[in-house]
């Protein structure tokens, strides 16, 4: 994942899906504007 933070320096909205909900992807993507479905397993969630 750390290739978008590289080649996709747009201004845009990202889409991903509950599996990319991971610290490390995260944290690769802490610059870029995202939303996704979260894992009913974190605590947050529920």
């Amino acid at each position: 994942m750390a290739y978008l933070h590289k080649q996709w320096q747009i201004d845009a909205l990202f889409l991903v899906d509950a599996p990319f909900y991971t610290e490390n992807n995260l944290q690769m993507i802490v610059s870029l504007r995202w939303v996704s479905q979260v894992p009913a397993t974190v605590t947050a969630a529920k």
